[in-house]
Order: C-alpha cells, then sequence, then structure tokens
C-alpha cells in the first residue's frame, strides 16, 4: 500500500512530533509570532508546523512565520479549516485517510497500527543506513508514526479535532469524513525541501536509487558518508554513476564505493543533480552530508519517472568519460 518514499517520508515528518491537541498548534504559533523562547514540546509542534508549510526555517534554525501562521495563531473557524487542508497533505495523515478509504472508511486503532505499522517496519528497515544518517540514534527499524501511541495521541485526535475523521474513543475506531474525501489526493509528483533536522531530499534519494535494477546516479560532488548510507541499496542493481574529477579524498571515497555498483564517469563542467531508475528525484542538492541534512535544498520527486529525465540522464552519459579516461 506504500511507496518507499512515502514511508520514508512519513517517519521523518513524524519523528519529532507529539502533538496533542489543536490547542497546542495554536499556542505555538502564538509563541512563534511573539519571538518567545519555545519549550521542547513547542519544538516538535514547530517542527510539524514546517512540515505543513506554516513557518520557514533558516539554515540555522531560526523560525518565521508565514502570514498562514498568523491565521492559526488566531484560533478562528478559518484556521480551523487552513489546518485542516494542509494536515490533510501531510504524509501521515494522507496515508492514513488513504488506508481509511480502502477499508471502508473506518477503521479501529489495533488494525492502523498492525497493518501500516508493519509496513513502515519493513521500509525502515531496508533503509535503516540511510536513516541512521539522518539519526544517529536509530537503531532499528521503527513503526512510527503508525505505532498506536502516534496514531491516537496525533493522527485520530487532530485529524478528528479539525474536521477530517470522526473518532469514537471507546471502540477506538476512526472513520473519513466528507471533508476528507474532499481533500484526498494521490500524489504522483512531490516537491521535496530539506531544512536542518528534516532531510526529506535524503529521502528521495534514497527511494529514486532502490527502484530500479539500473539507475542514473548524477552528482558533481558525492562524499563518502552519502556513499556508504546508499551502498547497501546498490546490492544486485547497476549504478551508472556521473561526477565531477574527485577533489578531496571525501568525494574519492565516494566515488569508489559507488564504483562496486558499476561504472563510474566524470564531467568536468557537470552541474545535474539527478537520481533515476523507475521513480527519479531533481534535486539543487549534491550527494554530500552538508547538502542532504544541514542545507535549505530543493527538489521534485516523480514517483514513476518522465521518460525525458531518462533521456537526459543519457545525454549527460554521453558527454562524460569514463573517471580513469580523463
Amino acid at each position: 500500500m506504500l511507496t518507499d518514499f512515502e514511508a520514508l517520508r512519513a517517519y521523518l515528518e513524524a519523528r519529532n512530533t507529539a502533538v496533542s491537541s489543536i490547542r497546542d498548534v495554536v499556542e505555538t504559533a502564538q509563541k512563534i509570532i511573539s519571538g518567545g523562547e519555545l519549550s521542547k514540546s513547542e519544538k516538535r509542534t514547530a517542527d510539524l508546523l514546517w512540515h505543513l508549510g506554516l513557518v520557514l526555517k533558516t539554515p540555522g534554525g531560526a523560525l518565521t512565520p508565514t502570514a498562514q501562521l498568523r491565521a492559526v495563531a488566531r484560533g478562528s473557524l478559518d484556521s480551523y479549516s487552513l489546518i485542516a487542508r494542509r494536515l490533510a497533505r501531510w504524509t501521515p495523515m494522507r496515508i492514513l485517510l488513504r488506508y481509511l478509504a480502502a477499508k471502508g472508511g473506518a477503521a479501529g486503532l489495533d488494525d492502523v497500527a498492525e497493518e501500516l505499522g508493519a509496513e513502515m517496519k519493513n521500509v525502515t528497515g531496508k533503509y535503516l543506513p540511510v536513516l541512521k544518517l539522518a539519526n544517529p540514534r536509530l537503531k532499528a527499524p521503527v513503526s512510527k508514526p503508525f505505532n498506536p501511541h502516534v496514531v491516537e495521541a496525533v493522527l485520530f485526535k487532530l485529524g478528528a479535532e479539525v474536521g477530517l475523521l470522526t473518532y469514537d474513543r471507546a471502540h477506538k475506531t476512526a472513520s473519513l469524513t466528507e471533508l476528507a474525501e474532499e481533500h484526498m489526493e494521490q500524489q504522483g509528483v512531490e516537491v521535496v525541501r530539506t531544512a536542518p533536522g528534516s532531510p526529506i531530499v535524503l529521502a528521495a534519494v534514497a527511494a529514486a536509487v532502490a527502484s530500479a535494477n539500473k539507475v542514473h546516479i548524477i552528482s558533481p560532488w558525492v562524499d563518502d558518508k552519502v556513499a556508504q548510507a546508499l551502498d547497501p541499496l546498490l546490492h544486485g542493481r547497476r549504478a551508472v554513476v556521473i561526477s565531477r574529477e574527485p577533489r578531496d579524498e571525501s568525494h574519492r571515497r565516494g566515488l569508489e564505493i559507488l564504483s562496486k555498483h558499476g561504472e563510474v564517469h566524470c564531467y568536468r563542467h557537470l552541474h545535474t543533480k539527478l537520481v533515476v531508475g523507475i521513480s527519479a528525484v531533481v534535486t539543487s542538492a549534491n550527494l554530500v552530508y552538508t547538502s542532504m541534512l544541514r542545507n535549505i535544498e530543493t527538489g521534485v520527486f516523480y514517483q514513476d519517472a518522465p521518460p525525458a529525465l531518462r533521456l537526459h540522464a543519457e545525454e549527460i552519459l554521453a558527454s562524460a568519460r569514463r573517471c580513469d579516461q580523463n
């Protein structure tokens, strides 16, 4: 039911989330606008607000309110409608709404945790080296955000408070509302952005790398940390790697790691950052740790890569030479 990228994105968008009510959202919005110091729980709520596109984040981690956040801070009925629209597009909620629709419009907490939680464990296990790059404390596959606590305390509760769900607490079941059905959408093309602590572009790159038996990996700069994290995903696959000539030891080691899975080509004028298999991601981020985890970067993820992107990858390859022949 879940694609790899959806599951990875759902984990990364929810790993710091511990919201318990719409009141927390409103109060955190008010605190951000006033410039007050956020508590630990408010920082977690602020992370959700960033994923909802309601607050901006600088590379240093400073938060800037948007005009929409000011509407949320007022706590009006219109603000509930705004939050409902954004929540319906938030990856964990989007997955839950689609799951409920597939179940005839309603399901119990245990079913959600068992079925979606199992899918999350499968995907986070498969991509564990990549996720550990983003979160070194992660030691094993996880079911979050579809463990019982997050489903009940965040997804069911927030969804019910903004009108996307009806929640029967006695029986621990949730049902879709008409509002949720209006907002449900299947996204084949998604904007991916990253900021400190929210490495969504890294997830997109990993999902594209693992999407096909042959994958083009194109980036001017590659470092050994990112290459090492991608290495297990490339086992049994053929990689066509295109980069610039290595200019430091980390770049050289990164290309050496990737070379185990195919040929490495160099193109001195390369500027494109593209990974394309069955899925694809075009991004501003180089395949280096700072770009993936610390910078503000932008990309577009395609669940099904357009033929023009595959053609372009071949064009770039035709302009390159084997690195040892340059």
